[in-house]
C-alpha cells in the first residue's frame, strides 16, 4: 500500500477489525473467506467482559487458514497471522509491535476499537486498513476517520446484513467509510488491496517532485479546480500525493498518468478526491493541555474589561464537523457564568467541506464523546437522543457555521481569538506566512492566536509567544502593510506551465472568473434570501427565494409583505419591527408554510445592514427547519393517555405564548405606525385593516411551537459581495492608473501622501512606506518650488492649476493639479498628475527653428515677395516688398491683395 513516514521497516499492511455484539459469527465468516497469503497482519478488537476469560482465538482458529493468537504481552507483528485483543486491556500498535495498556476505569469511557484504530493510524499511515463489523453503539467511527486521514482504507459491513447494525451504520452515516460491503466481499477487497501497489512515491516535506509527476499533478489540480472551484496547488506536495495515492489504491490504478485519465472520465472521483484532501480528524477538547490553557489563561483574558455592551468574537478555522467550535463555545459559556457583566458571545466556524459543515450544524454526535467531555458539561450542554448526544440550543445558537476558503475569501474581522489547529501544516511555507499575516490583520489588538502542536509562527514581529507548549500567541500591536485579499489573487492556471493551460482551456470561457464561480456556488448553497430597502421593497433576491413568494393579482408590486406566502408576511413584518427597535439582527418564531400541499416549518432571519452606505437596507433570510421529534415518544408506550394530555397541554401553552408574542409585536408596530401617519386618515385606516387581518390570522392559526432552529449558513453574504466588488473595482482602477503611464500623486487635505502610481517614483524620491508623510518631506527632480503653494491654492479656491515644468534630467512635464472630489461632491484632497511632454516640446522647438530658417531665406531675396492665404489674404511679405512698393506692415498683413492698390 502507500509509503509510510513512520513504518520504514517494510510495506506490510495491518488490518484492524472492530466488532461487538454478533461479532463472533461475522468474524468466522470473514476469515473463512480470507486467503492465507495476503501478506498482511490481522488484529481483531472486540468488546470483551473484563471479568471473564476469552476463548475467541480458539473459536476462530477452525475457520481461519492463518494462525490465530490472543495477545498476552508485547509481540512483533508478522504477516499472515491473526492477533486478538485480550479482556480488560487496550491494544496499541508501536511501530511493528503490538503492546497492551490499561483499560479506562469508567465503562462509559471505553472505546477499545477507536483506541486501537487511532494508534494504527498514528504508526502505519497508509499501510493500514480499518474494518468495522456488526455491533451496537458507534465505537470505531472516530478511529476510521483517523485511519482515512492518515491515508489508510476504511471498510464497513453492510448494515443490512449485520446482526447488529449500530457500529457499521454509525461509520457509514459519518461519511468515513470507503467501502460498504457484505462479509464475503470484505475478504475479497482486503486481499485485493494488499496486492495492489501504486507506482507512486510520496516525497518527504521539502523535496520536489520529479518533472513528470509535477506536470501530472498540475493537471490533476486543474481537474479539481474546474469541477469544484477550489485550488490545492498551495498545499504541501507530500500531503496531496499521499491522498492521491490512497485514491489510486481504492480505484485499482497503478500509475499517476492513468489516474489522471480516470479523473477526466469520472466526475464523481474528482469529488471523492476533493473530499479526501479535506478530511480532518477532530474531537471534543482534543489535546487536553491546549484546552486547559484556553480555559485557565486565554479565555479569562478575553473577558477582561468587557461589559454587557461588548462582544467577544472567536473564529474556529477548519472546524470540520464542529467538535472544536462547540468545545470553545462551552468554555466561553463557562467563563461567562463567572461574570456579572455578560458580553455577547459569537463563534464563527468555517471550513471548505460542505458535508462536514452540514453535520456540524446538526450538532449530533455519538455516545463516545463522553470519553472527552466531562460528565458535568455533558449533562449541562448536551441532550441524549437515542444513541447520540445533541448540542443544546444555547450552545448551538452561539456558533455560526459558514463555508470559507482561507486562501480565497476575506477573513472575519474584529476577532478576539482565532483557533487554527492542524490546518497550516498542509500548506506550503510561503503560504503559511501569508496566512499568519492574515490572522494578524483579522485580530483585535492583543488578540490571541492558537495553532496546532506541529505549527508555529514564523513572523515573530507580528506575534509574541504566550504559551509555547499549547502554541498560543498574542498579537503584537504593530502596523503592517495592507493585506492582499484573497491570498491567492492570481488564478492558479496563470502560474503553471503549458500542460495546465491545456487542462483549463475548455472551461475558461464558461467560468469567466473564480469570483463569479464563487458567487454562483454561494447563490446555490446559501439559504434563500431577499434584500429590501427602507420602503420594504425587494431590490434583489437569491435564486431560490421564489419558493417563498407568490405574485398577487392586480397591479405589479415589489412590496415584500404582498409577495410573501402566508403567513410569512406577518412574521416578516413583526421581525422587521423588532429589528428596527433593537437595531440588531432578529428572527421569527417557526411557522408552517404550505408548498405544493406539503407543510414545512420556516424561520425568518432579519439582518439590518450596518454600513453607512447601506443604511436602510435589510437582508431577509428564509430557513426551513427539520421536522421535530416528539419528546414524549418514549413515554407513549407506558402511559399513552397521560402522554397525550401532556403533549396537548404543552402544544396549547406553546401556541398561547406564540400568539402573545405575535400580538405584542403587532400592537407595538401599530402604535409606532399610528404616530408616524397621523396626517393621513386613509393610511391609518389601511393600518387598522392590516391589524384586524393579522389578528384574524393569529386567532385561526394552530401551529406547533418548536424551539429548535437552524443557524444562518453564511454570515452577511451581501456585505461579502460588496467587499468583493469594491476589491475588484480597486484592482481595475489600479491597473488603469498603471496602464496610462502617467505619474499621479494623491494628497489628502493636509497635503499628505495617500497613494501614487509607479511612474511617480521616477520624479519623486518616494517609497510605499512614505504613505502618510507630508508632501514637503519629499524631494523631486522638477524645477517646481511652488508645488505645495499651488496645491494649497487648489484646495482653497477649488480651481485647476496647470503649467509646464522642466525636470533636472532635461525632460519637460505638463503638471496639472485638480481637487479630489468624492462621490458626494466633497473635496477630500488634491490629485497631481505629471504628463511627459518632452517629445512635444522638442517638436515645437524644431518647428520654430524651421520657421526662423525659412523666414531668413525669404528676407535675403532682393525681389519683392509675398505669401498669401487661400482667400488671397496676405500672410507675410519680405523687406524688398516694403521697399519696392513703399508700404508699411500695418497696411499689408491681413489685407486682401487687391486692396493694396
Amino acid at each position: 500500500m502507500a509509503d509510510s513516514e513512520h513504518n520504514q521497516e517494510g510495506t506490510m499492511t495491518i488490518v484492524g477489525i472492530g466488532a461487538s455484539a454478533g461479532g463472533l459469527n461475522a468474524l468466522k465468516a470473514l476469515f473463512a473467506a480470507m486467503p492465507a497469503d495476503t501478506g498482511a497482519a490481522f488484529v481483531i478488537v472486540v468488546h470483551l467482559s473484563p471479568e471473564h476469560k476469552s476463548h475467541l482465538a480458539e473459536l476462530i482458529q477452525p475457520h481461519s487458514a492463518m494462525p490465530v493468537q490472543q495477545v498476552t504481552e508485547t509481540v512483533k507483528l508478522e504477516p499472515n497471522r491473526v492477533y486478538i485483543i485480550p479482556p480488560a486491556a487496550n491494544l496499541n500498535t508501536i511501530d511493528t509491535h503490538l503492546r497492551l495498556s490499561d483499560l479506562e476505569p469508567q465503562p462509559h469511557k471505553r472505546a477499545t476499537v477507536d483506541h486501537f484504530f487511532r494508534t494504527l493510524a498514528d504508526t502505519h499511515d497508509g499501510h493500514s486498513i480499518g474494518v468495522v463489523l456488526t455491533g451496537t453503539g458507534s465505537d470505531g467511527t472516530l478511529g476510521l476517520r483517523y485511519i482515512k486521514e492518515a491515508g489508510g482504507v476504511t471498510i464497513a459491513q453492510d448494515p443490512g446484513e449485520a446482526e447488529y447494525d449500530g457500529m457499521p451504520r454509525s461509520a457509514v452515516v459519518a461519511g468515513v467509510v470507503d467501502f460498504v460491503l457484505p462479509i464475503q466481499r470484505i475478504a475479497e477487497e482486503v486481499a485485493r488491496l494488499t496486492r495492489v501497489e501504486p507506482q507512486l512515491r510520496v516525497p518527504p516535506d521539502g523535496e520536489e517532485l520529479n518533472e513528470d509527476h509535477s506536470r501530472l499533478l498540475h493537471k490533476i489540480f486543474a481537474q479539481i479546480r474546474s469541477r469544484t472551484g477550489h485550488d490545492f496547488s498551495q498545499y504541501k506536495r507530500s500531503t496531496v500525493m499521499r491522498r492521491i495515492q490512497r485514491r489510486m489504491q481504492l480505484q485499482h490504478v497503478e500509475s499517476l498518468e492513468r489516474y489522471l485519465e480516470f479523473l477526466r472520465d469520472n466526475r464523481d472521483e474528482v469529488r471523492d478526491l476533493f473530499d479526501d484532501l479535506l478530511i480532518t480528524v477532530t474531537e471534543f477538547f482534543r489535546d487536553q493541555h491546549v484546552f486547559e490553557c484556553l480555559e485557565d489563561k486565554v479565555i479569562p483574558a478575553l473577558f477582561e474589561g468587557k461589559t454587557s455592551n461588548d462582544r467577544i468574537r472567536v473564529w474556529s478555522v477548519g472546524c470540520s464537523t464542529g467538535e472544536e467550535a462547540y468545545s470553545i463555545a462551552i468554555l466561553l459559556l463557562e467563563e461567562l457564568s463567572k461574570h456579572e457583566e455578560r458580553p455577547r458571545l459569537q463563534v464563527f466556524a468555517s471550513d471548505l467541506h460542505e458535508r462536514s459543515l452540514s453535520r456540524a450544524r446538526e450538532g449530533i454526535y455519538p455516545l463516545e464523546i463522553s470519553t472527552n467531555v466531562p460528565a458535568e458539561w455533558l449533562k449541562r450542554y448536551f441532550t441524549k437522543e437515542n444513541d447520540n448526544y445533541r448540542v443544546r440550543r444555547e450552545v448551538r445558537e452561539m456558533v455560526v457555521f459558514a463555508p470559507h476558503n482561507l486562501l480565497g475569501d476575506p477573513p472575519f474581522s474584529h476577532l478576539d481569538l482565532i483557533v487554527c489547529r492542524n490546518v497550516m501544516i498542509y500548506l506550503q511555507r510561503d503560504v503559511q506566512r501569508d496566512v499568519i499575516r492574515l490572522f494578524h490583520y483579522a485580530l483585535e489588538p492583543d488578540g490571541r492566536l492558537v495553532l496546532g502542536t506541529s505549527e508555529t509562527v514564523d513572523r515573530s514581529e507580528l506575534f509574541t509567544v504566550e504559551d509555547k507548549q499549547s502554541c498560543v500567541y498574542r498579537r503584537r500591536n504593530v502596523p503592517t502593510r495592507e493585506v492582499d485579499l484573497p491570498i491567492l489573487s492570481v488564478p492558479p492556471q496563470t502560474r503553471h506551465g503549458e500542460g495546465n493551460r491545456d487542462e483549463d482551456a475548455p472551461r475558461r470561457g464558461a467560468t469567466e472568473s473564480y469570483g463569479v464561480l464563487h458567487e454562483r456556488v454561494v447563490e446555490r448553497y446559501a439559504p434563500p434570501s431577499v434584500l429590501i430597502n427602507a420602503d420594504h421593497e425587494i431590490v434583489h433576491s437569491s435564486t431560490r427565494a421564489g419558493r417563498y413568494m407568490e405574485i398577487p393579482g392586480g397591479e405589479p408590486t415589489r412590496q415584500v409583505f404582498k409577495l410573501l406566502r402566508e403567513p410569512l408576511g406577518v412574521e416578516v413584518r413583526a421581525a422587521l419591527a423588532a429589528a428596527r427597535r433593537s437595531g440588531e439582527s432578529t428572527r421569527s418564531q417557526p411557522v408552517r408554510v404550505k408548498f405544493n400541499g406539503e407543510s414545512r416549518r420556516v424561520v425568518v432571519h432579519i439582518h439590518p445592514a450596518r454600513d453607512a452606505e447601506l443604511e436602510g437596507f435589510t437582508l431577509v433570510v428564509f430557513d426551513e427547519l427539520p421536522e421535530p421529534i416528539s419528546e414524549a415518544d418514549e413515554s407513549n408506550v407506558e402511559h399513552p393517555s397521560q402522554s397525550a394530555d401532556a403533549t396537548t397541554r404543552r402544544e396549547m401553552e406553546a401556541e398561547v405564548e406564540l400568539y402573545r408574542q405575535r400580538l405584542q409585536a403587532t400592537i407595538e408596530e401599530y402604535e409606532s405606525s399610528r404616530e408616524e401617519m397621523q396626517a393621513s386618515n386613509e393610511e391609518l385606516q389601511s393600518a387598522n385593516e392590516e391589524l384586524r387581518s393579522t389578528m384574524e390570522e393569529l386567532e385561526t392559526s394552530k401551529e406547533e411551537l418548536q424551539s429548535m432552529n437552524e443557524e444562518l449558513a453564511t454570515v452577511s453574504q451581501e456585505n461579502r459581495h460588496r467587499v468583493d466588488e469594491l476589491s475588484q473595482l480597486s484592482h481595475d482602477l489600479q491597473n488603469l492608473l498603471v496602464s496610462t503611464d502617467i505619474a499621479t500623486l494623491f494628497l489628502d487635505r493636509e497635503l499628505r501622501i495617500v497613494r501614487f502610481t509607479p511612474q511617480t517614483e521616477k520624479l519623486f524620491n518616494i517609497r510605499h512606506t512614505d504613505r502618510g508623510r507630508p508632501l514637503t518631506d519629499l524631494t523631486h527632480h522638477l524645477e517646481y518650488p511652488d508645488i505645495q503653494a499651488d496645491a494649497r491654492r487648489v484646495l482653497d479656491r477649488l480651481e485647476r492649476v496647470e503649467q509646464e515644468m522642466p525636470g533636472s534630467d532635461g525632460r519637460w512635464y505638463l503638471t496639472r493639479l485638480v481637487p479630489y472630489r468624492t462621490g458626494d461632491d466633497r473635496i477630500d484632497g488634491v490629485v497631481v498628475t505629471f504628463i511627459d511632454i518632452t517629445e512635444r516640446k522638442r517638436a515645437e522647438e524644431e518647428s520654430d527653428k524651421a520657421k526662423e530658417y525659412a523666414e531668413s531665406i525669404v528676407e535675403t531675396l532682393h525681389e519683392p515677395l509675398l505669401v498669401l492665404h487661400p482667400d488671397l489674404t496676405i500672410k507675410s511679405v519680405n523687406a524688398a516688398f516694403y521697399d519696392h512698393f513703399d508700404v508699411e506692415r500695418d497696411h499689408t498683413i491681413g489685407r486682401k491683395i487687391y486692396d493694396l492698390g
